[in-house]
């Protein structure tokens, strides 16, 4: 069974329901909405529970010691106070290279690594706006409701989804609202989540280009955040493997999608 070292004292690691797992990413959600790094919340998470003498047995600081795990922190420090901390051993990127399995398969799910791989992806998102380098703020979902709405109205019969929030998007970057605009930040958030890492819009052409090939990473660990479990994952995956198939059968440049206005995208892959 794997183990941590906390405070100088290893910790054998067991396993805990995805119902503590999920209320811990839940309590992360804050810190990764203020751009807190993430090893630091779990630790600030870690520390509150030894400072209420909470003992590391406990399921939600077990839990927040696999996912400091599963991040590839193998010993940190945390007093008890909450001053300070630090992490004294961390897996290597090359060795992390290494493991090559699913972070969605079900051991891994088990773990906690499908949740600390999709945390680590939603605290790190960036998107590319006409290009601009974009973070992906997370939002409160009071604010995300609206633009949900708005993409729900436009939508087209039968349109997919991406298309409609990248048309969006489109609109409110012609009508000269800026990036920093809650309202371009809610549905970059969206596109983000749907996979898309960039797009660029040309009112002089009248034309849409989105930056790049999908991503399937960010697809599915917002499936995955979302409820959607293995089976979620393994649609958005397919989603986007297929958008990307046809984007790469197109042509060398791969313009997936007719354009007809500034409304309808096209696709261009980076070399």
């Amino acid at each position: 069974m794997a183990s941590i070292r906390l405070n100088g004292e290893v910790v054998a690691l067991q396993l805990q329901s995805q119902e503590v797992i999920g209320s811990l990413a839940v309590a992360l959600l804050p810190a990764i909405a203020a751009k807190q790094r993430i090893v630091g919340a779990i630790g600030g998470i870690i520390a509150h529970g030894l400072a209420q003498k909470i003992e590391p047995s406990d399921p939600k600081v077990q839990a927040a010691l696999w996912l400091l795990h599963e991040l590839g922190v193998r010993s940190v420090r945390v007093d008890v106070d909450g001053s300070s901390g630090a992490v004294d051993e961390v897996v290597s990127d090359e060795e992390r290279s290494r493991d090559t399995s699913d972070p969605f398969s079900q051991g891994n799910i088990a773990t906690g690594r499908a949740m600390a791989f999709s945390l680590a992806n939603l605290a790190s998102r960036r998107f590319t706006l006409n290009g601009e380098m974009l973070e992906v703020r997370l939002l409160p979902r009071e604010k995300m409701a609206g633009a949900m709405q708005a993409i729900v109205d436009m939508r087209r019969l039968n349109e997919p989804i991406h298309l409609t929030s990248t048309r969006a998007l489109a609109g409110l970057v012609a009508s000269g609202v800026a990036a920093t605009d809650e309202r371009v930040e809610a549905v970059v958030a969206l596109l983000s989540d749907l996979g898309i890492g960039g797009i660029t819009v040309d009112k002089a052409t009248s034309t849409i280009t989105f930056e790049g090939l999908f991503n399937e990473a960010n697809a599915a660990s917002s499936a995955y955040l979302q409820g959607g479990g293995p089976d979620g994952v393994k649609a958005a995956r397919t989603r986007i493997r297929h958008l990307n198939e046809q984007a790469s059968a197109a042509s060398g440049t791969a313009p997936a999608i007719p354009q007809r206005s500034l409304h309808t995208p096209k696709q261009r892959r980076r070399h």
